[in-house]
């Protein structure tokens, strides 16, 4: 499965401020319903910054909202900045970063016309050759703390609700644990069982993160000898590797899911950083999606129940290939008489002087970025670089890269064929998905 980690950051200089009476509430109603897109288990909200539309990560564990990119051809003003120093994951070097405050958020009927954001210029975090989408920053803290949230994933929506009282009737039907909010993050203590004997651990409930279950090894938290070391995401130092394992259960109240994902980062990773007091790990998207919740940062509390995807198995892939959108190519198609209607046609005369139309139509270009050692595509012969131009039979340019993702975790010991352009060399490559765990 592909992959995405957000950077966190720790601010060294500086601190946000949140006010209740910024928020404008422009619905008549008592909740605000906000679809999302869910991408490789992350939940992608279309927002209005400033006047700008943009895609952004609904975040729980991120302390503060973040920019990051713009979209192509456009520009944002931006009133007022203080340049502040920041620390990301998997790099010991400070970064600038600009504080700007005094920024309008748009979500649907929410609005926030005093929101503080982090821009981050000049870093390399391009989400969309990833997700195949834009994304251009990180809803976090500030987006969560002032009302009830509930997330939806069976209806793909983020609900808030401004009548605590209203919701109780249906909060009846769910379980609730107790919450630890630190650093406007949310953290749960719960048992699982690595081994044997179950552990209590503190885990941060993290939206951004894609993975199920991330552990942080320790002196009492160690890898099961059943791991195979696999590529875990991005982070800013580059390519994020450690092991994948699975843990025999995770409680959360009444319910127990067995053999989940689990992923050890590297400790190499956070060094530098300061993990907050205790914590053991994090509990992301591909966990997180298995029910539906109300996020209640005010009372300290999280509800949930399970949802459609609760008996989903964990899934990882089993190519050892990684994906990423590369770009875009222009191609040409012969027009039929029902397409002639596109603008971007080309009209030729052939040999025999008959008119023919032609279209243009922007198409994805796929790379393999990153190829576990090992793995059923390196012993294939696949290298990093190598450009998809078809795979079991589809043209690549036909394709989303979601695609990619549910074939690579479709089957174990499913036939794939790959052809790829590999420096102007047309090859063709057969392997078949190898299941490890």
């Amino acid at each position: 499965m592909t992959k995405i980690f957000f950077l966190r950051i720790l601010i060294l200089f500086g601190a946000l401020s949140f006010a209740q009476d910024s928020i404008v509430w422009n619905s008549k109603k008592d909740k605000i319903k906000i679809p999302f897109e869910l991408s490789h288990n992350l939940m992608i909200v279309d927002v209005v910054f400033n006047g700008v539309k943009l895609k952004m990560i609904a975040d729980t564990g991120s302390d503060e909202s973040m920019l990051f990119s713009l979209p192509a051809n456009d520009s944002i003003f931006i009133k007022e900045t203080e340049l502040i120093k920041i620390k990301g994951v998997g790099k010991n070097d400070l970064m600038d970063a600009y504080l700007a405050k005094n920024n309008i958020l748009k979500i649907k009927q929410y609005t926030n016309v005093d929101f503080d954001i982090l821009i981050v210029p000049n870093q390399q975090i391009d989400i969309v050759n990833i997700t195949g989408i834009q994304i251009n920053g990180i809803l976090g803290a500030s987006f969560f703390e002032q009302f009830l949230v509930e997330v939806d994933y069976d209806a793909k929506q983020l609900i808030l609700h401004k009548n605590f009282k209203k919701s109780l009737k249906k909060l009846r039907k769910y379980q609730w644990a107790p919450i630890i909010i630190e650093n406007r993050k949310p953290y749960v203590i719960i048992p699982v069982v690595i081994e044997k004997a179950p552990n209590n651990l503190k885990l941060l409930l993290d939206t951004g993160l894609a993975d199920g279950l991330w552990l942080f090894e320790n002196d009492t938290i160690k890898c099961e000898s059943n791991y195979f070391s696999d590529i875990l995401g991005y982070g800013l130092s580059g390519v994020v590797s450690g092991k994948r394992a699975k843990v025999k259960e995770v409680f959360l109240s009444e319910y127990i899911i067995k053999e989940a994902l689990v992923s050890y980062p590297e400790k190499e990773f956070f060094k530098g950083l300061n993990i907050t007091n205790g914590r053991n790990g994090s509990l992301g998207g591909q966990f997180l999606k298995r029910f539906n919740w109300f996020f209640d940062y005010k009372n300290n509390k999280v509800y949930f129940k399970k949802n459609q995807l609760f008996n989903l198995p964990f899934e990882y892939n089993m190519s050892g290939l990684e994906i990423q959108h590369k770009g875009s190519q222009w191609v040409k198609y012969e027009v039929t008489s029902l397409d002639r209607k596109n603008n971007e046609v080309d009209k030729v005369i052939n040999f025999y002087e008959k008119v023919v139309d032609f279209k243009y139509e922007l198409k994805p270009i796929y790379e393999i970025y990153a190829i576990r050692e090992n793995s059923p595509g390196f012993r294939a012969g696949l290298k990093e670089g190598d450009l998809i131009v078809k795979i079991n039979g589809r043209k690549a340019l036909n394709v989303k890269i979601d695609f990619f993702n549910d074939l690579f975790t479709s089957e174990d010991g499913k036939q794939i064929t790959i052809v790829v352009d590999r420096k102007g060399k047309i090859l063709t490559f057969k392997f078949k998905l190898e299941k490890i765990l």
